[in-house]
């Protein structure tokens, strides 16, 4: 505690005889705080903009974070209209507009950010990317508003796909980025990259080959692993997952009896890895139990009746469970195949009742991302990377050690 007391001083100025906390209690009453409020107190003094600009204060608060209810990050669908993010406070009803142009980039490439769509999150990261294009890859904090450029591939091939998985590996303290495409040349077959954060350039990975040709949804990052839901229903195993650690593939079996086709995800809820199944007027939650020693099952956990009769021009999607009792939807209407308006609604079960979530200034047709809001900086993360003397505080940093 001695050394870490050390190390926290470091960023505070004399306080020429004024009465504070002590540092460690005075973080912890920071760290507390909405991201918003700590933004603020940044300005307070040069003292306290040090402390939230430390090391100390970055982990201290990612932990707490990790055990808050997530917030979205909300991108228009529109390609006209994706200059802006908004973060999105359920709890509040409200929504905080972030500008991307805003957020510092810097490169020689000819682009701008608001050119990328959002595709994943990790850690208060987002990952961002464009759909047609293998570059650039970027990893921004919109709280902090700087950003980085992953190494280029190089590659001018149109593509027709460009999936992006995004996670942690606690084994090495290093974050990965995993990307699966497909190019107009070759429509039918999917290739996978990957790269660790502080590498020079892409590697080339090797799925199951049986698996190349398969359609799957966005990733789910859990227990250590990258999980894809597989849209293929005549295959027993149809969940495809990656552990970041030995950087191999695996899957994990679920049989599909009763389940449609077109009607399920994957999803993290609370801390589990769950199959979201949804039919014109059900919802059934589907557990996945077990791990790469023992074996995995899927179990179904819960069902409810959702009183509405969903279908092609009105359907929802699950965001999370607010409690046991709740869920967080994402409702879209679409009319002659065209999305007019998306929105939030909060389904309670038990109370057979819908509560429309009003948040002003969000756009009509929107796509969401789970994000938990950090103050860790890309471009001093990959300053840690490089530094072999920093290698215990970067270790302090992404595991949270100080914070839990």
């Amino acid at each position: 505690m001695k050394s870490k007391r050390r190390r926290l001083n470091n960023y505070i100025d004399d306080a020429q005889g004024e009465a504070i906390l002590p540092p460690e209690m005075f973080c912890e009453v920071l760290a507390r705080l909405p991201v918003e409020s700590i933004l603020r107190f940044r300005s307070v003094c040069k003292s306290w903009c040090r402390i939230i600009q430390s090391p100390y204060f970055i982990s201290l608060q990612l932990g707490v974070t990790k055990n808050k209810p997530f917030r979205f990050i909300v991108q228009s669908q529109c390609e006209a209209d994706m200059s802006s993010l908004f973060l999105v406070d359920i709890e509040g009803l409200k929504a905080r507009e972030i500008h991307l142009e805003k957020i510092k980039c810097r490169t020689r490439l000819k682009f701008k950010l608001p050119a990328l769509g959002v595709r994943v999150f990790c850690d208060g990261f987002l990952c961002m990317a464009s759909e047609k294009r293998l570059d650039p890859v970027c990893i921004c904090n919109p709280i902090t508003k700087e950003s980085v450029i992953l190494p280029l591939s190089r590659s001018k091939a149109h593509l027709v796909r460009h999936k992006l998985a995004f996670g942690f590996d606690q084994s090495s303290g290093k974050y990965k980025v995993i990307r699966d495409y497909r190019t107009s040349s070759n429509k039918h077959l999917s290739k996978f990259q990957i790269i660790t954060l502080g590498e020079s350039s892409w590697r080339q990975l090797n799925p199951p080959q049986d698996l190349c040709t398969s359609d799957w949804d966005a990733a789910v990052f859990w227990n250590g692993s990258l999980h894809w839901m597989i849209n293929d229903k005549t295959l027993d195993d149809p969940i495809l997952a990656f552990d970041l650690s030995s950087e191999t593939f695996y899957t994990i079996p679920f049989h599909r009896l009763c389940i449609s086709h077109e009607c399920y995800e994957l999803q993290v809820l609370g801390t589990s890895l769950t199959i979201v199944e949804h039919n014109n007027h059900m919802i059934k939650i589907w557990e996945v139990t077990g791990n790469k020693v023992k074996g995995f099952s899927a179990i179904r956990r819960e069902e409810h009746d959702t009183y509405v009769c969903w279908n092609k021009s009105l359907f929802y999607k699950t965001i999370s469970q607010l409690s046991h009792k709740s869920f967080m939807l994402q409702v879209c209407f679409k009319d002659n195949k065209i999305v007019k308006k998306d929105w939030f609604t909060c389904y309670a079960p038990e109370m057979k009742r819908y509560f429309y979530q009003d948040i002003h200034g969000l756009p009509d047709h929107f796509s969401t991302v789970h994000f938990k809001p950090s103050f860790v900086s890309p471009s001093a993360f990959l300053s840690f990377l490089k530094s072999a003397s920093c290698v215990e505080e970067h270790l302090d940093l992404v595991s949270g050690e100080w914070g839990n």
